[in-house]
Order: C-alpha cells, then sequence, then structure tokens
C-alpha cells in the first residue's frame, strides 16, 4: 500500500468532518424514571410499600418494552439513578443516562435534552414510566407526525391538564414545566416562541396510574399488556 501524503490526509479528514456535520440529525427517546424506594407516593396511602414497588416495576417493565420495539426512534434512553431500573433499561437495550443530581423532572429533562443534541438528536420524545396502555405503534405514529411536520407534539392527560408525552423539536425548543397545569404551560410557551405544534389527544398514553382507582379502573380494560394482565390477578 502506498502511504498517504499530508495534504491526502487532511483532505480526508476535512471531507470526513464536513459529512458527518452534514450528516441526517436523529430521533430518540427518552423515559424519565426516578426511583422505586419513593415511586408512587400516592398509592402508597392505600397499599403497601412492597406492593406498590411492584407494580412500579411492572409498568416500567411495559414501557421500556414497548420503546424497545420503536422502528421511528433511532436511539432510545432511560433517566434514571435507580439501579434496578438501570438494569431493566439496558436488558432492553436502552442506552443509560445516569442521574448523579435530581432537583425535579423538568431540570432532568432539560438537562438531558441538551446532552441528547450533542448527540445528535433532532427531536426527542419524552415519556412518563406510568403508562399501562402504551404501545410502540403509538409511539412510532408521535414520532413520525414530529418529525414529518416538523413541529413539536404534545399528548394531554386523561384530566387534559398534564403532559403525558413531549416530542420536542428542536429539543431545546421550550423549557420543560412538568406538573400541575403542565398542558397549559407548554402551550404558552410554544405560542411565546412561535414555534410550531400539536396537541393530540391519544388514548394509549393519556392513561397513567397514580392512586388505587385508577388501578381498579385500568385493569378492566380489554388491552393485553404485561401490567394489565398483572393487575387482573392480585388483590387490590
Amino acid at each position: 500500500l502506498i502511504p498517504l501524503t499530508f495534504h491526502e490526509k487532511i483532505f480526508i479528514k476535512i471531507v470526513y468532518t464536513i459529512s458527518f456535520n452534514l450528516g441526517e440529525k436523529m430521533e430518540f427517546i427518552l423515559v424519565s424514571f426516578k426511583n422505586f424506594k419513593y415511586a408512587k407516593t400516592r398509592l402508597r396511602n392505600d397499599l403497601s410499600d412492597s406492593l406498590t414497588e411492584e407494580i412500579a416495576t411492572k409498568m416500567l417493565e411495559n414501557v421500556l418494552t414497548e420503546v424497545s420495539k420503536s422502528m421511528e426512534a433511532d436511539k432510545k434512553f432511560l433517566l434514571t439513578n435507580d439501579e434496578k431500573a438501570i438494569q431493566m433499561g439496558t436488558s432492553k437495550n436502552l442506552e443509560i443516562m445516569r442521574e448523579t443530581k435530581q432537583i425535579n423532572e423538568s431540570s432532568s429533562i432539560d438537562k438531558a435534552c441538551k446532552i441528547l443534541i450533542s448527540k445528535g438528536a433532532k427531536g426527542v420524545l419524552r415519556i412518563p414510566a406510568d403508562l399501562p396502555l402504551i404501545e410502540s405503534k403509538d409511539i412510532d405514529r408521535l414520532i413520525l407526525i414530529g418529525k414529518s411536520d416538523k413541529k413539536s407534539i404534545l399528548v394531554p392527560s386523561e384530566s387534559q391538564t398534564g403532559t403525558n408525552a413531549f416530542y420536542r423539536t428542536p429539543p431545546d425548543v421550550v423549557d420543560s414545566c412538568f406538573g400541575e397545569n403542565s398542558l397549559k404551560k407548554h402551550i404558552n410557551l410554544l405560542d411565546k416562541r412561535k414555534a410550531k405544534y400539536e396537541v393530540i389527544k391519544m388514548k394509549s398514553f393519556e392513561t397513567d396510574i397514580d392512586c388505587i382507582e385508577d388501578l381498579i379502573r385500568i385493569r378492566s380494560s380489554n388491552k393485553k399488556t404485561r401490567i394489565i394482565q398483572y393487575l387482573k390477578n392480585i388483590n387490590l
């Protein structure tokens, strides 16, 4: 083999750099989960700590399973500082974003999105860990709509006040305001930025679990997700 000259090496490096910088940006999924020890505090008012943590485990497993099936996401990430959750995410081939400090969910999500931008993210779909009806086909539908129309997507909670899924493009288009009345707060921020967005109601995303009444209602569903099958077989 004939060795490359100095100028040939420089030329190849420039071409590689340009190709990398012009490369297609990617679509990411970000699942956020704090930890099992303090998960679902409202459920603990009616259920034992061990049963609550078992239910939280089944819910996270269900979400991670459906996320892992996504065909539209180029990469999938789990944001957490919980060792058990990290093992679960790794087993589903999600990349782990390990938190060293948790202030609140919004700040954690925003910090993670900045890191994902540096990894090439064009859009990031944030999904919580407590959606018992979630399906991969609906995950892909949200990503496809967002990236095709180049707009952010908000999926309201069942009460139409919370934000149960948020696809942002670019990932830092607005700051996160998760918590009480988050949907209205996110819409106000997007309007202020004159950003393109759409609110889409989706049954599989709007249903989450916060209290025992949610568990009782959801286990009557005809869907055959793991968490629903599990709930049908336990006494509440």
